[in-house]
């Protein structure tokens, strides 16, 4: 009879390549995948263990999971994710239902560790980072996009980041791999090619002696299909021109970046140990939309960083409300132990943190508006996603708007297809969401 599993994916989209991964090697060995826990014979959590609200949230679904081990059906159960390569031995320490902890470069043993025929409690954690994937049974959750991880690991040791202790020193994989990675996505259906790793920018340092995104890129741009190719999480240091030049000539890879920014204030840059200064950003920031002046920008911001003044997170508004970034997500510092910033003082009260939070979300949503606005009238390419049928409207992402972390474009179209593009022209705008009608 065969063996039913069950796995619940936390945190980032790199978790979830994993998480991908690990249900490719589940399902290649024939265990039946389950979406109800109460079903499964083993259940595994891949944890997130980035800062201090997700690692509350791994260790909750753990106990959740736990009583499932207590009193359902549940034989197995398994941590696997940062979570548990970073506190292996307190997770089995303290939650006896634990089976197992597998780290971030050990998951492809996954069946191994169900197939143990003796009741062990397992800590198998002595790889921070892994690359040699089985493209070919990658299952993918989603039916028309797909995160493709293109490094591991960071060498940045940003003072407040325990991702190096983590994942350990950057690692890039080949461009042949991901090329073939993204030619079997993309014959299954996938639309959008989210690019991901810790730091995209700087893909390929390790490999080819310098930073290779455009060379990958261009690979890229050779595989046949119709389909979007996006760049997250690119660190500042590493874009110059041979990569906005390769954007803006390029028929698939989306006129939009996400770089994280973290501050403004030089003195809280220097303290985050983020190797620019707010002279440098600000000129990235002009030079990118000189060079491609339709780009969207995304960032990222910290607040409330230990000895962040009031004059400090002033400036970080006044630079957001005179740079107007089309999207922006912020973060409250959350301490993590092992990091330089955890030993700074005085560190910001919560209080403040959230108040600051706040005022920079509110200030961005006004810019939000304004910039969604200016899309009254413009035709944009939007890929269908799903269909409400209760609604008569189709939800769908255009070039503008990454997955889970920005906006969408509603229309009304019966004869619309979800995971094919069309051409909407915007007739409403809200703060973060548009709604438009299709032309073709």
């Amino acid at each position: 009879m065969a063996i039913k599993v069950g796995l619940i994916s936390l945190g980032c989209d790199k978790n979830l390549v994993d998480s991908e991964y690990m249900l490719g090697i589940l399902k290649k060995n024939g265990y039946i995948i389950t979406n109800d826990q109460k079903e499964a014979d083993v259940i595994i959590i891949n944890t997130c263990g980035f800062i201090e609200s997700a690692k509350q949230e791994s260790i909750d679904t753990i106990l959740e999971m736990a009583g499932l081990k207590k009193h359902g059906k549940c034989k197995l159960l398994i941590a696997t994710g940062c979570l548990a390569q970073r506190y292996s031995d307190e997770l089995l320490l303290e939650i006896p239902e634990l089976d197992a902890v597998v780290g971030t470069g050990d998951f492809d043993k996954i069946d191994e560790i169900i197939q143990q025929k003796e009741p062990a409690r397992i800590n198998l954690t002595q790889n921070k980072s892994f690359l040699d994937y089985d493209i070919d049974n990658r299952l993918t959750v989603y039916p028309y996009i797909a995160f493709v991880k293109i490094a591991e690991g960071c060498n940045n040791c940003c003072s407040y980041c325990a991702i190096p202790q983590i994942k350990g020193a950057y690692k890039s994989r080949h461009i042949n791999s991901i090329k073939k990675e993204v030619e079997v996505l993309v014959s299954r259906g996938i639309r959008e090619i989210n690019l991901v790793a810790q730091d995209t920018s700087n893909y390929g340092e390790d490999i080819y002696g310098k930073p290779s995104l455009p060379m990958l890129l261009k690979e890229l741009e050779k595989v046949e299909g119709d389909f979007w190719i996006r760049i997250l999480y690119a660190y500042p240091n590493n874009i110059d021109d041979e990569l906005l030049n390769t954007i803006k000539n390029s028929s698939k890879v989306v006129k939009y970046l996400d770089i994280p920014l973290q501050h403004i204030n030089d003195r809280i840059l220097k303290l985050m140990n983020r190797p620019m200064d707010s002279r440098f950003i600000k000129e990235l920031i002009e030079k990118i939309r000189v060079n491609i002046p339709d780009i969207t920008l995304r960032t990222t911001f910290i607040v409330g960083f230990p000895t962040e003044t009031d004059e400090e997170f002033e400036e970080l508004l006044d630079f957001i409300q005179n740079y107007r970034f089309d999207r922006v997500g912020a973060f409250q510092y959350s301490m993590e132990e092992g990091t330089f910033a955890y030993t700074l003082k005085p560190q910001i009260p919560q209080r403040i943190k959230r108040e600051r939070y706040d005022k920079l979300m509110l200030l961005q949503k006004s810019i939000s508006r304004r910039k969604n606005l200016e899309l009254k009238g413009k035709l944009l390419e939007v890929l269908a996603e799903n269909y409400d049928p209760a609604k008569n409207i189709m939800v769908g992402r255009s070039q503008k708007d990454a997955p889970f972390v920005d906006g969408t474009v509603k229309f009304h179209c019966k004869e619309c297809k979800a995971g094919h593009f069309y051409t909407v022209r915007i007739i409403k705008a809200l703060e973060y969401d548009l709604f438009g009608e299709v032309v073709s």
